[in-house]
């Protein structure tokens, strides 16, 4: 029976799915404070997964899919949403997981519920309501940045549980307005008296994932302020016994406050070294965190010092307790950007005598979770744009975190002096090593020179070192601990050292950046989830034979294989997008936002265009859409590293507009295949519509540990070649479908 679609069943559509992203998005910020990275990762895919079988329900049995049903389930959603932040942020971590994970599937089980019984219901309207949701989902990401600057986490999530209700109004008919206006009610309640009084809050001091910050109040650290915004959680804790205050980024990536009475304490830091050392002038400081690095240089007499750090909340830390640290942030001859500091240096058109890295690291996880924790900074790319910005006899320090993480670092800055035309014997004079073997866990610090270290330099700097309590590691000409000795007398190359370690020690470039991402094969981190995966994967082959051999129509075979294709191809485009200009607008999450925004609102658009009668050629031709959609992709890929050359210097709004209009071709393409394919399913039964919604979410999970996987071992280029690699699939596959219009 074919409904009217009004547009109150449009507009709940997009208020729905501008709920759901929302809440996906806020829940990755406050995962990421209850969790690690991977860990966030598994619970995203969770909500994704969720969305797939709820979409499976209304195949499985029809009578889900009824007008009547959709206003429940969008209450359900709320409900699920307010009992699943209760849990999270109420219940010890380690007891409440599958309580946790069920809840969260649950959320987008009812999501998915809806979406697909709207589309079942509504078959002739599939293209505007596809518009509908996508539109909606792209206005959700676009909000989420506002909505967690302002309000946090905590609060986001309950807006997303406000528009489920407010969603559930649109649907309803009857009896069920007045239910759902009660949810409305509750929801808007409830946000309000979080907003105003902050009761539901996370408890740093009952996370159970061992990050650093909950050892700091174990051990009777107190936290004196903190701040939540769509980057991450920062908090300020004093943690007592004397010593200087911290800054913790979803609490890990803790950084020091120098207070003006710890000076002579903080110099024995291994960081100080290279400043008190070279004296330099000017001196650029990448990730500068609660300003340790700063007051460094400031000790140093620097001249010039250029501090970028992505994070707004621990700069605006470090002005509020001025008094406490000096006015470091507010000295004259200091200039403080918020941005990220290697897209900062390489818009930059400076020299520098020294540019530093203290322990960069951060743990905020985005929407993309582990696949989007790459870090640029210690890349062989990142180092080489370093190595260029050096004065005549400047030099880069890192500060790192042990022994594994230096020799990961030696073999990033031996590659990048490679491409100077360096060999092995002669790169391995630019570079020094020391340790600090009186901190827990000793920590190393490596020297890069733009000009060869030579004997002299070795010899002064070592004995500096040792009076100072530091162990020399590598010195040029001087000393060179094994396997390093045969390197440097040309006995060995450095690869072949790579090539013995237990450990991956090779070098991230930009096209694979996990410098952290230290295990050969598969992350032990992931297995559980492509375990997952494989088991979906092969449920999924089962009743699609199933589904064969029960249809018999022409067609009706290739289209859950095009559906599938159409799912593991968006999100591997969107995932390759997101990384390559994650480093040309800056900021990470605002990156994430804008190619996520891009995708949803010009594949919505897209959807809506080829409604029109001039579209009417591409609609009746599925191959003839895939194939521009590959084309598109080709086209950008080629553009883009030449466009973002030239506008690399450019102003934010410029840049960002740069990435929109460039992915926009692309993506309006790509909001046309799928609606297609609903109204072929539509035409075989109302059911096989929920069931391409089912396999279409259950392989964006596919797509999405697939893409992870295959950046983490071949890099991202490999992504690419997925994304390419399905809409190929889904060109030849798409001759078969039913009802195409034969030319």
């Amino acid at each position: 029976m074919n409904l009217t679609l009004s547009w109150q069943r449009l507009l709940g559509t997009a208020i729905l799915s501008a709920s759901a992203l929302l809440l996906e998005i806020s829940l990755t910020r406050l995962f990421s404070v209850l969790y690690f990275p991977p860990y966030v990762y598994f619970i995203i895919s969770v909500s994704i997964l969720g969305i797939g079988i709820g979409a499976a329900l209304p195949a499985i049995r029809p009578a889900l899919a009824a007008e009547s049903h959709l206003t429940r389930y969008c209450i359900g959603a709320a409900a699920a949403t307010l009992c699943l932040l209760v849990v999270a942020i109420l219940g010890p971590a380690s007891r409440i997981q599958l309580p946790l994970f069920a809840l969260l599937a649950l959320t987008f089980v009812f999501f998915g519920l809806t979406i697909a019984a709207i589309f079942s219901l509504y078959p002739g309207g599939g293209r505007t309501l596809y518009m509908a949701d996508l539109l909606g989902a792209g206005l959700g990401a676009l909000l989420a940045i506002p909505l967690l600057n302002q309000f946090g986490a905590v609060n986001a999530v309950l807006v997303a549980a406000l528009g489920f209700s407010l969603a559930g109004i649109y649907y309803a008919a009857g009896r069920s307005a007045l239910i759902s206006m009660a949810a409305l009610a509750i929801s808007a309640l409830l946000f309000a008296a979080n907003a105003a009084t902050a009761e539901l809050q996370v408890d740093m001091a009952t996370v159970t994932s061992e990050k650093p910050i909950v050892a700091a109040l174990k051990a009777g650290g107190e936290i004196l302020e903190s701040k939540w915004d769509s980057f991450a959680r920062t908090d300020l804790l004093d943690p007592g016994g004397g010593k200087p205050l911290r800054i913790y980024v979803d609490g890990g990536a803790a950084s020091i406050m120098p207070g003006q009475s710890f000076a002579g304490e903080l110099l024995r830091d291994i960081g100080f070294f290279p400043f008190a050392t070279e004296q330099p002038e000017r001196v650029f400081i990448l990730g500068p965190g609660a300003g340790l690095d700063v007051f460094f240089a400031q000790q140093a007499r620097s001249k010039t010092v250029t501090a970028v750090e992505v994070n707004r909340a621990a700069v605006a830390l470090v002005d509020e307790w001025r008094a406490y640290n000096g006015g470091l942030y507010a000295s004259p001859n200091v200039r403080v950007i918020i941005d990220d500091a290697r897209s900062a240096l390489r818009r930059s058109s400076g020299e520098y005598d020294l540019i530093y890295l203290s322990q960069v690291v951060t743990l905020a996880a985005e929407r993309g979770g582990y696949a989007l924790s790459e870090n640029a900074i210690y890349t062989v790319d990142a180092f080489a744009e370093y190595l260029s910005h050096l004065a005549e006899g400047g030099q880069i320090a890192l500060k790192l975190y042990d022994e594994v993480t230096l020799t990961r670092a030696l073999s990033t800055a031996l590659a990048a002096l490679r491409l100077q035309g360096l060999n092995d014997q002669a790169a391995l004079t630019h570079l020094m090593a020391f340790v600090d073997g009186r901190s827990s866990p000793p920590l190393p610090l490596l020297l890069i020179g733009k000009s060869p270290f030579d004997e002299e330099d070795s010899l002064v700097l070592g004995a500096i070192a040792r009076d100072v309590g530091f162990t020399p590691l590598l010195l040029p000409h001087v000393l060179a601990q094994a396997p390093l000795d045969q390197v440097a007398s040309g006995e060995q190359v450095f690869d072949a050292v790579i090539a013995a370690s237990d450990a991956d020690l090779s070098a991230p470039t930009d096209a694979r950046p996990y410098f952290f991402q230290l295990e050969r094969g598969i992350p032990a981190s992931l297995l559980p989830l492509a375990a997952i995966v494989g088991l979906l994967t092969l449920v999924l082959l089962a009743a699609y034979l199933y589904y064969c051999w029960r249809f018999r129509q022409a067609g009706a075979r290739q289209l859950p294989l095009y559906v599938a294709a159409l799912g593991v191809g968006f999100i591997a485009l969107e995932i390759y997008a997101i990384q390559q200009t994650r480093l040309f607008l800056g900021h990470p999450t605002l990156a994430v936002t804008l190619v996520l925004a891009t995708f949803l609102v010009g594949g919505g658009i897209g959807s809506g265009l080829s409604q029109l009668p001039i579209a009417r050629h591409l609609r009746g031709r599925p191959p003839l859409i895939t194939a521009l959609v590959i084309l598109s992709i080709i086209l950008w890929a080629a553009a883009w590293t030449p466009l973002s050359r030239e506008l690399y210097a450019a102003a934010f709004e410029l840049r960002a507009a740069a990435v929109a209009l460039s992915l926009l071709p692309m993506t309006l393409l790509l909001g046309i295949p799928f609606p297609q394919a609903l109204e072929s399913a539509a035409k075989i039964g109302p059911r096989q519509v929920a069931a391409a919604w089912s396999v279409n979410g259950i392989m964006t999970v596919v797509g999405s540990v697939a893409a992870i996987v295959l950046s983490i071992r071949l890099g991202f280029g490999a992504v690419l070649l997925l994304g390419g690699g399905a809409y190929i699939a889904a060109t030849i596959i798409s001759w078969w479908l039913p009802g195409r219009e034969q030319s």
